[in-house]
């Protein structure tokens, strides 16, 4: 997983059944703060239907897209 991958979080539905969320890759490095599970790897996403930002744990997601 890299910056710029499009990742959906199998399982997890938007409202009105629009489907799965959809994101981006942002960042794949910690930003330096201890979010209490430093074991966990986790990526910075850009939501698109949520417009808005997170630190989701690498293994809840499913690459749909590589960058190229």
């Amino acid at each position: 997983m890299q910056v710029g991958d499009l990742v959906k979080m199998p399982g997890s539905m938007l409202r009105d059944d629009e489907g799965e969320a959809i994101g981006m890759v942002t960042r794949t490095k910690p930003d330096g703060i201890n979010r209490g599970t430093p074991r966990i790897r986790r990526v910075q996403i850009y939501w698109i239907q949520d417009k808005e930002y997170s630190w989701e744990p690498a293994k809840w997601l499913e690459v749909i897209s590589e960058r190229r």
